[in-house]
């Protein structure tokens, strides 16, 4: 039989080891910048000509490169990082393969300089597709320069995959923007091909350096975040819940003042804002975790990007606590001039209440705030509820019974381990509704409410479902899941795919109450369903768990489930849109409101109210 089985020469070796560390010219940008930074450089200049191809150049006021360690740099597998594999459980650089170098100028025409301050000239070194190089002596400051030009000219297939020059130059400008971020106490430009583009200064502020990437307004909105927990250390900003994108672009994740890719993070950061923002968007963060590097594993891909943690489960309780108490107590109450996200917002009831301008607000506000004659003040304007002089002779049975009365339910949504739970007299809230009264309905969807100084437009149904959803929520985390038998069973069809998710998660469907026997191919009966199912029918339910875990391609845990389910059961006890409410009733609703751990916002992430203070008021009719 004819050997089929042969070894790759050199050059094609190379060139398919380049292919996984230089994708396209940002690739070579950000080996080039980390190397610089592994090398001590406190200023780093980046210049990039057309898309990135014709020509990258780095400079950096960094260590330098020892003349007789620049021939080394160039051959693959030679590092200054590691000496042997346990190394890597210690490793402070960002760079230790060996491979970056060896890897670009393969593909490229090379020229490294650098001078080490114990120096007093530098060595100059010229390559071009990798092949031997041409060594000469250059005078030239302390530090390294990487010049890459003619970018894959040996490799034509690489350059037909490349995008246009602004796609190109924008994820290069986007590398160096994350890379900064990572390293504000480091000076980077970067130039194109004869402009700034960007700048930062290098002074350590990451505020600073953020309103350098991402724009001031973004910066000054910003909400600080700083915890700590034995060897784990969150630090950064992020957003509060009323500055969201659609995409999850603006999300930067850093570890040990390395860029990452993490799915892992973005869902722990997720779970911190769960039920603080809308589902569908995202929002910005920049956020650094500084953890022992025996606790995470960048040795997955040739770009580092990647990364792999040892203790998932307690690392994203840690972060996503950190995220929502933060959140929590930077107190997310937008005001009237807050600048929503342009991203239309599909709202969950059948019948969405119309959008509401200042114009229309104010003039609402001026109508039914003097309306004295529907006997809602008294003679020195304040509110009159069943303790005022004018009720007195009044019995209680007069009083019409709130329709969706509950009982007060004092915090039941808490998160475990977390220090900062409401308490009596809490600041989280007790400036905002404790002193606050209601004045009136708006088109029977918003309560006007206002303590004489602030005034708060409350969506009731937004209200109702947040009391709900944490009534719910401390009911089933106190109550046994039990199951009651269906009359009729219900039976259910499924596809293959289908039925293979049944099967994967009967286990936790049990636990919950569903009670399924198979009944043919493909087809099962459901005769049993949990016992607090509410109006929700809960073959529809089961429908809706199937998709989504088809969706998400993993199993969710008992816990999601039974969260998904209540906010199903929430939203249908809560009172809708266009309904009208009596001030009796509105101030339970208020009251209740109170009593929650967040009442900020509904489970679904909408604002449950918003303000507008006094100022602002007199700001619009130029009293000040």
């Amino acid at each position: 039989m004819t050997a089929v089985i042969h070894i790759l020469d050199a050059h094609s070796a190379n060139q398919i080891a380049a292919g996984e560390v230089v994708e396209r010219p940002a690739s070579v940008v950000k080996e080039l910048v980390e190397n610089a930074l592994d090398a001590g450089a406190k200023h780093i200049d980046i210049t990039i000509e057309g898309n990135g191809v014709p020509l990258i150049r780095v400079r950096d006021d960094g260590s330098g490169i020892a003349l007789a360690d620049l021939p080394l740099a160039v051959i693959r597998h030679a590092t200054s990082k590691i000496n042997r594999i346990d190394d890597l459980d210690h490793l402070q650089t960002l760079g230790f393969r060996g491979e970056a170098i060896p890897s670009i100028a393969a593909v490229s025409q090379l020229e490294i300089s650098s001078r080490p301050a114990d120096e007093i000239a530098g060595l100059r070194l010229k390559l071009s597709g990798g092949e031997q190089g041409e060594f000469s002596e250059v005078g030239r400051p302390v530090g390294t320069s990487v010049t890459v030009r003619n970018l894959f000219f040996n490799t034509p297939a690489r350059l037909k995959f490349l995008k246009t020059i602004p796609t190109e130059f924008g994820l290069i400008s986007d590398t160096i923007g994350r890379i900064a971020l990572a390293h504000p106490n480091i000076s980077f430009s970067l130039t194109h091909p004869q402009q700034v583009v960007l700048q930062t200064s290098g002074r350590g502020d990451l505020r600073e350096t953020i309103g350098s990437i991402l724009g001031q307004v973004i910066a000054r909105q910003l909400i600080q975040i700083n915890t700590q927990q034995g060897a784990w250390h969150l630090e950064g900003y992020i957003s509060p819940p009323e500055l969201v994108r659609s995409s999850k672009q603006t999300q930067i994740f850093m570890i040990n003042g390395r860029i990452i890719r993490s799915p892992f993070l973005s869902r722990a950061l997720e779970e911190g804002y769960h039920t603080l923002i809308p589902t569908k968007l995202h929002p910005v963060v920049v956020l650094h975790l500084h953890i022992p590097p025996s606790e995470y594993d960048v040795n997955v891909h040739p770009t580092k990007m990647d990364v792999r943690f040892k203790n998932e489960k307690s690392l994203a309780l840690f972060i996503s606590q950190a995220v929502y108490q933060t959140l929590i107590k930077s107190k997310p109450l937008p005001s009237f001039q807050t600048q929503r996200p342009a991203t239309h917002l599909a709202t969950h009831e059948t019948k969405p209440a119309s959008p509401l301008n200042n114009s229309q607000f104010f003039g609402a506000a001026v109508l039914l705030g003097n309306s004295r004659s529907r006997g809602q003040f008294s003679e020195t304007g304040a509110p009159v509820t069943a303790s005022t002089p004018e009720n007195k002779t009044l019995k209680p049975e007069t009083f019409e019974q709130p329709k969706f009365f509950l009982p007060a339910q004092k915090h039941p949504y808490v998160i475990e381990n977390s220090a900062s739970n409401k308490t009596e007299g809490d600041p989280l809230t007790e400036d905002i509704l404790t002193q606050i009264w209601p004045i009136a309905q708006l088109f029977n969807t918003y309560i006007l409410a206002t303590d004489g100084e602030v005034l708060l437009m409350i969506d009731q149904h937004a209200a109702h479902e947040r009391i709900n959803y944490e009534r719910l929520f401390a009911e089933f985390r106190q109550a046994e899941h039990s199951s009651q038998s269906l009359l009729i069973p219900l039976p259910m069809e499924f596809t293959l795919q289908e039925e293979q998710v049944v099967l994967e998660n009967l286990w936790n469907l049990t636990e919950m109450g569903f009670i399924l026997e198979q009944f043919g191919d493909r087809t099962y009966l459901l005769r049993g369903v949990p016992v607090h199912t509410g109006t929700v029918q809960a073959d529809k339910l089961l429908r809706q768990f199937i998709e989504e875990v088809l969706q998400k391609n993993s199993a969710p845990t008992i816990e999601n489930l039974l969260e998904e389910w209540i906010y199903l059961l929430a939203c249908k006890e809560s009172i809708k849109g266009q309904e009208s409410l009596s001030l009796l009733e509105m101030e339970q609703l208020i009251a209740q409101l109170n009593q929650t751990h967040n009442p900020y916002t509904c489970p679904h992430g909408r604002p449950t109210m918003i303000k507008m203070t006094r100022s602002e008021v007199e700001r619009r009719f130029y009293r000040i």
